[in-house]
């Protein structure tokens, strides 16, 4: 997401299948998804899709909406295709992760010294974005009691424990988890372990009921990043800016719609539901190598990229106090504005504050 987050890479020039700006257009697209995503959620007559089960209610009742289109067609279609940001972050992660440690400036980092630097690194993040959200929280709730749920999620453990507050926080558990599996299971081995590894994933979480609370559990810990995370790794080792031809805008375009085409098409079932992450990841590398061609959609979501990591600590505070004390009949979409203003605000703000750094643009 943001430096804090996302390890920072040394390269040559730009051979690679995404380049360091390319990268932190991704994360802005990454995130933007996330915090719509993280508001569309908490209706209870929206159309949702969801990273931890399939719910096949869900794909009848889009379809249905698309068949009878309504004032409510453009909040459910960002409903039913924006969770998927946090699959583009993991997929980033075992990318970066492998540009650095495996090929640039972080190699010969001894396993502990990794683990360390990274705990160190995510639970700082976290607990900035858990003051704020606490301070907040008990200004409107000063009679509510956390309990342990609270120690556990500062600890970074509260995937273990199902308890994570606030939710968006899940991710900080799950990623340190892909970082301890990274460094001491798929670093510099052979690209075989990466690859049963996930076929390992998809294997148990096939023999799991689709809408039951053990795939559930699964999904927040490691079993959702397993696959996009190793899509990552091996995406850094082997493949180059002109893989597929994308580097080229009309066969680029063509790799857009078919990976989108595909992405909606893998939702109708549960068991290729179960490699959407392939063509999220598809559909994401398409876009930001459309969007880095145009200056405007370059700017905006390069900007967004550099303040990833504080918007999605922040977000989630925004997400809590507003929805609680703003009702605005029916009015999702002013309600969607006033959230996305206030969030990207609030960020802006807290820059400093969060990442420590005043600059942004750098990785």
């Amino acid at each position: 997401m943001s430096k804090e987050i996302q390890p920072s890479i040394e390269v040559g020039p730009a051979t690679e299948l995404l380049s360091r700006a390319e990268c932190n257009i991704m994360r802005g697209f990454a995130i933007l998804l996330i915090v719509i995503n993280n508001f569309t959620h908490m209706f209870k007559d929206v159309v949702k899709d969801c990273e931890y089960n399939f719910y096949w209610e869900t794909v009848t009742g889009f379809l249905n909406n698309l068949a009878h289109p309504d004032h409510m067609l453009p909040f459910n279609f960002l409903s039913f295709y924006c969770p998927y940001g946090v699959m583009l972050f993991i997929f980033l992660s075992g990318y970066c992760l492998t540009l650095k440690y495996e090929k640039g400036n972080g190699q010969g980092t001894s396993a502990k010294d990794f683990i360390i630097n990274h705990y160190n690194k995510l639970f700082t993040m976290q607990l900035k974005g858990l003051s704020l959200f606490l301070l907040f929280y008990f200004i409107f709730y000063p009679d509510h009691v956390l309990g342990w749920g609270i120690v556990f999620q500062t600890l970074l453990l509260g995937n273990l424990g199902n308890v994570c507050m606030p939710g968006p926080y899940w991710f900080f558990g799950m990623i340190m988890e892909m970082y301890i599996i990274y460094r001491l299971i798929v670093y510099r081995r052979h690209d075989g372990i990466a690859i049963g590894l996930t076929l390992f994933s998809l294997l148990v979480m096939a023999f799991m009921e689709p809408e039951g609370p053990w795939l559930n559990y699964l999904r927040i810990n490691c079993f959702l990043a397993i696959l996009p995370f190793c899509l990552g790794v091996l995406a850094a080792r082997h493949l180059d800016a002109k893989f597929l031809s994308i580097h080229k805008s009309h066969i680029c375009l063509g790799w857009f719609l078919l990976s989108f085409i595909l992405l909606t098409l893998v939702k109708f079932n549960f068991y290729t539901w179960l490699f959407m992450p392939i063509f999220v990841v598809a559909t994401a590398v398409t876009i930001v190598k459309l969007f880095i061609r145009m200056k405007l959609l370059n700017n905006i979501f390069s900007w967004m990229g550099a303040l990833s990591g504080v918007l999605f600590v922040v977000h989630p505070t925004v997400r809590e106090v507003m929805i609680a004390r703003i009702n605005v009949s029916g009015g999702y979409y002013t309600m969607l504005l006033i959230y996305l203003f206030i969030s990207f605000g609030l960020s802006m703000m807290l820059k400093p504050l969060i990442s420590g750094k005043k600059t942004e643009g750098k990785r």
